[in-house]
């Protein structure tokens, strides 16, 4: 039981993960992205025209209708002639990005209780912007590969990627003194930094420099402390501001945001949660940690608004 609270709390690092089975792989997800796991029920599921052989069609669940996809032909992962045929299936059904959707699965496995230090970054095992895949982890003797629904959803509904929703919903208006403000943007997700970074570059802030998890991010935040406190004096290496990602390997992104606001030096810095998984119950935990705001993935346009508060007042 008390661990059961410790995973509760915000900023310890650690994380609950729901493994499944795509064939006879495992994968995993996040355990705050899932709203419920049900049986597939074909009669549930009504066919759309759509030349997606991953989108299955619209499931109805708690009588709304709601995208369901094919998860195994998402990721392009081959069926095998020994599958059962008449095997039952499972539907976990997930609610991120102010939206919901569900996934057809080969079956559900159980939940581990986990460290984000567990987990091994996407850029380690292989060079690929688009696998679907944002790490693993080691558990039982094998490797649970975790996947980027993020991505996946962007790939069948676009108008959900970070660039075309901010092309959508914000006229790109460029203000003076942005591309004076340095900032740091922790995230995991290659295609998402790379989208970040690209359409914060077109509205004037031009200098991101991005790190791939919380820990490499941390370093880079702890070797100019302590490069200040050698020196005693103020460093203008400190960034003006943090974004940060909250789900990543090596070190989430609510530790990181408790860890800057626990350093003498640090803790002025404003830190941005950019998260899917802002909700309610998320926003009390990043409040908990000290974060100065927080917005939800992709609202490009709100993240450039909040950039400005935090930073262009400053400006002299």
């Amino acid at each position: 039981m008390a661990k059961q609270q410790i995973l509760l709390e915000s900023g310890t690092n650690e994380m609950e993960l729901l493994e499944f089975l795509l064939r006879d792989q495992s994968f995993g997800v996040n355990v705050a992205k899932v709203q419920s796991i049900v049986q597939h029920d074909p009669k549930t599921v009504t066919k759309v025209a759509t030349s997606l052989p991953a989108m299955m069609g619209l499931m109805l669940h708690r009588g709304k209708t709601i995208p369901l996809i094919n998860l195994a032909n998402a990721l392009d992962i081959q069926k095998k002639n020994s599958d059962d045929a008449n095997s039952i299936s499972v539907v976990i059904v997930t609610e991120f990005n102010n939206s919901i959707n569900s996934f057809l699965v080969d079956g559900v496995n159980r939940i581990h209780r986990l460290s984000w230090s567990d987990f091994i970054p996407i850029s380690n095992i292989i060079n690929s912007s688009g696998s679907g895949v944002i790490g693993s982890v080691h558990i039982d003797n094998k490797e649970i590969m975790i996947i980027d629904l993020e991505h996946i959803l962007s790939k069948i509904f676009p108008h959900l990627a970070i660039g075309e929703a901010a092309s959508e919903t914000f006229q790109i208006e460029k203000k003076q003194g942005r591309e004076n403000v340095v900032v740091f943007f922790a995230e995991d997700s290659k295609t998402i930094r790379d989208n970040v970074v690209r359409v914060l570059s077109s509205a004037g802030y031009s200098n991101v420099r991005v790190f791939e998890n919380g820990q490499k991010a941390f370093y880079a935040l702890m070797g100019i402390r302590d490069k200040v406190k050698a020196e005693d004096s103020f460093s203008t290496e400190l960034p003006d501001v943090l974004i940060s990602d909250i789900e990543m390997p090596e070190l989430d992104g609510l530790t990181l945001c408790k860890r800057i606001k626990s350093d003498a030096l640090l803790k002025n810095i404003p830190v941005i949660m950019f998260s899917s998984l802002i909700n309610n119950q998320m926003v009390v935990k990043c409040e908990s940690v000290g974060a100065d705001n927080y917005v939800t993935k992709p609202e490009m346009n709100k993240l450039i608004h909040m950039l400005d508060d935090s930073c262009l007042k400053k400006e002299k």
